[in-house]
């Protein structure tokens, strides 16, 4: 059976980008991380279920205690956690609010 969690590790580290995650009561650290914003989004003809909002999917290990008000700097903008989703492997996505 495939390990799903390496597998998650390695394409976040081969294609994420650096993100600085600055968790509720902590301090700044830089993650790799993949961020999606429609406004940066292609048109195209194909059909995509893509988030309305920003949003960047970190593994849990570099966001084990996500919360509402965690914040980012991506891409030089400053974001806010407005909601985020925890899955059953190892992926944590934040619905984030520019700053």
């Amino acid at each position: 059976m495939p390990d799903f969690d390496a597998t998650d590790a390695a394409v976040i580290a081969f294609f994420g980008e650096d993100i600085t995650y600055t968790p509720n009561g902590g301090g700044p650290v830089v993650v790799k991380g993949f961020y999606q914003n429609p406004d940066d989004e292609p048109d195209t003809v194909e059909v995509d279920f893509i988030a309305t909002a920003p949003r960047v999917t970190l593994l849990k290990t570099d966001a084990p205690a996500p919360h509402v008000g965690d914040a980012f700097v991506i891409r030089s903008v400053s974001y806010s956690v407005k909601d985020f989703e925890v899955d059953e492997a190892a992926l944590v996505v934040f619905h984030l609010l520019e700053s």
